[in-house]
Order: C-alpha cells, then structure tokens, then sequence
C-alpha cells in the first residue's frame, strides 16, 4: 500500500469512526429508548442542543397523563390451584380490600406555595410521549448519598416510560412550584417569569421498577403496584447548587411506612376539567387500602378528586419525630374521580432508588 493510499484509508477510517461516535452521541442525548436491564433509563436525558424545548406555549399543549381504574371491585382472583406464598404484608379482608372511602373535594394549595409544609417541594414533570407533549406532578425528595443537596424527583413510572411494549420518554423537564405566584394563565403563558419561578431542570437520568416497565398499562394493572419512578435533573444555569438548594425542600422518603396511618395529603396539578394545570392542589383523608392482585402489595387510597394531571404527585405524612416525608406517590384515579390510590413504597422502591445511585 502506497503511502498516499495509505494516508486516504486511515482519513476515511477516522470520518466513519466520528461519523458513527456522532451518531451514537447525538441519539444518546436525545434519550433514546433504551435501558441496562435495571429499571434505569438513558443515561443522558438532557437535550443540550434545545435548551428552551419547553416554551410555556409548548407547556400549554402538554396533555396529562393518568391510568383510569375502575370504580368496582379491582382485585382479581387467584388462579386455581395457584399456591403462591403468603404475602409478607399480611391478609387483608375483602371489606377493607376493596371499602371505596368517600370523596374529598380537592383544594387549591395557598399561593405562594412556600406557605404550606412542602408544597413549595411540588412542580410539574413536563415529557415527550409518542403521542405528543405530556405532562404529571413531582415531588423533590431528599437524596440519601448527597444530604442536602438533592437533584432527585419522584413521580409516577407511568409519567417516565409507557409500560408493557413501550419506550422511555424523552426530553424530560421539571418545573418546582410551577406558577407559584399564581399569576400565570392560559392567555399569558408566553411569559415564563411566573409559570418557573425556580427555573426549568432538565432530567440527566432516571429509574422506574422492573414491573412497570414490563406490565404497565393505562389502567388498572398488577404493575400498579409499582408504579413510582425518580428523576435525576441538572441545574438549568449549569451552577453547583442543587434542585434542594434552589427551592428550600427536599422530602425525606419513608419506605415501609405504617400503614395506619392518621392522614396522608395527596398534592398535585391535575389538568382535565374542571381543572387547567394552571394551580397545584390537595386532599387530605386518612389512607384506605386498595388490593389490585392479591400477589402485590395493596394500593394506598384516598378520596379526592383531583383529575389527570396530579399523577405522579407527592403523598406526605407525618413521622413519628414531626418531620414530614413521602410515602407514596398518585399513580390512578377513578372513573368518576371521586378517589385517587398510588403505590405503597416498599423495599422494591428503595431497590429502584439504589439502581439509580449506583450509576453515579
């Protein structure tokens, strides 16, 4: 081989190896839908290329999302003959299985949202879906490995991958407090001043459970049970200071909560009539268990009446030493939005919070 020959190949060499690197990187940051086998999702979600994707015009056709379940007996049966171990939650009777508690009229949360107790640790979880921009509620929630200065949000499975047979969503962005100061409307949403307060934080990684992402579906599903998720975002001015700097809160999450408990306040941002995303609300009733197979840890319920939208919003309770944390997060309303119910957070959560870590 001559030399000028020589020189050609390895020139060409070079053009295909940046052609294809090029590729690989261009697809990796727009979140292309894959994972590693651990309930994790592409490992760069940030478009760096579209920083302002989320226009509040573009915010303003974000749809919710949000599974329906049904307003009758969720629980199916065991199989025949199926002799699978007792569940380590215990029995539960029917009665208290399936008891619909009474409906809890939603209420708008005091603006501004640093007013009530973790409100202001609220926001909205904006999202590319294949059927268009999407939209569900978040909760900022205290980051074990970097007390204090936490990037992490929880929300729903079903508000960052679409369950059985589908893919991650992409372009992933939270707005804590979304229009805090109440002075956003529909008509004005070309001004972003209002609708984020505290920026807008693009997702760099994220983690729902195994069972979402294989049985999910958009509604009531044995992976109900898990449907809980939690995203990893960036500072939107590329600064140190983390999302809990920035907004002041960050709620502990409490695995294995009791399930007794005297009150649980569901918040969120539903959407759908007689709703219009615009303001963040709540319900506050004591929890009731809901059992969708008897084989998975029964549901936590509430009356409420907050409609699509609020999926993936945060559910506070108050431990033992007075400090308020998460337990569990909206993931399914019934048809006539009289009652919302969302996963008991049990070792399987903190499993998908540790496979997130572990990649950092």
């Amino acid at each position: 081989m001559t030399r000028g020959v020589r020189t050609l190949f390895v020139a060409l060499t070079v053009a295909v190896s940046l052609l294809v690197t090029g590729t690989v990187m261009a697809l990796t940051l727009r979140g292309v839908s894959h994972d590693d086998g651990h309930g994790r999702g592409p490992g760069a979600l940030a478009d760096p290329g579209d920083p302002a994707h989320w226009t509040p015009e573009r915010m303003s056709r974000a749809k919710p999302r949000d599974p329906r379940g049904e307003d009758g007996p969720p629980a199916p049966s065991a199989a025949p003959g199926r002799t699978d171990p007792t569940p380590t939650w215990g029995p539960l009777p029917d009665v208290l299985a399936e008891a619909k508690p009474p409906p809890v009229p939603a209420r708008p949360v005091p603006r501004p949202y640093a007013g009530e107790p973790g409100t202001i640790a609220v926001g909205k979880l904006f999202f590319e879906a294949p059927d268009g921009p999407s939209a569900c509620s978040g909760t900022v929630v205290a980051d074990p490995k970097r007390p204090g200065h936490s990037n992490l949000v929880w929300t729903a499975g079903h508000c960052v991958h679409a369950g059985r047979g589908g893919t991650w969503f992409t372009s992933l962005q939270f707005v804590p407090a979304f229009n805090s100061s109440g002075q956003a409307t529909l008509a004005n949403l070309g001004n972003p001043g209002p609708v984020a307060p505290f920026g807008q934080w693009w997702a760099t990684s994220v983690a729902t459970s195994d069972q979402w992402r294989a049985g999910g579906t958009d509604s009531t599903s044995t992976a109900t049970s898990y449907d809980y998720a939690v995203v990893e975002v960036r500072n939107p001015d590329h600064s140190a200071r983390s999302l809990e700097e920035v907004v002041g809160r960050a709620l502990p999450v409490w695995f294995d909560a009791p399930r007794a408990l005297a009150a649980a306040s569901a918040y969120g941002y539903p959407q759908d009539a007689p709703f219009d995303g615009l303001t963040m609300f709540g319900c506050t009733q004591d929890p009731r268990r809901m059992t969708v197979d008897p084989n998975t840890p029964p549901l936590l319920r509430i009356g409420c009446t907050m409609t699509a939208g609020a999926s993936g919003g945060g559910w506070y309770a108050t431990a033992p030493d007075g400090s308020l944390r998460l337990i569990g997060n909206s993931a399914l309303s019934g048809a006539g939005h009289t009652w919302i119910a969302g996963p008991y957070l049990d070792q399987e959560a903190r499993r998908m919070l540790d496979n997130l870590k572990r990649k950092r």
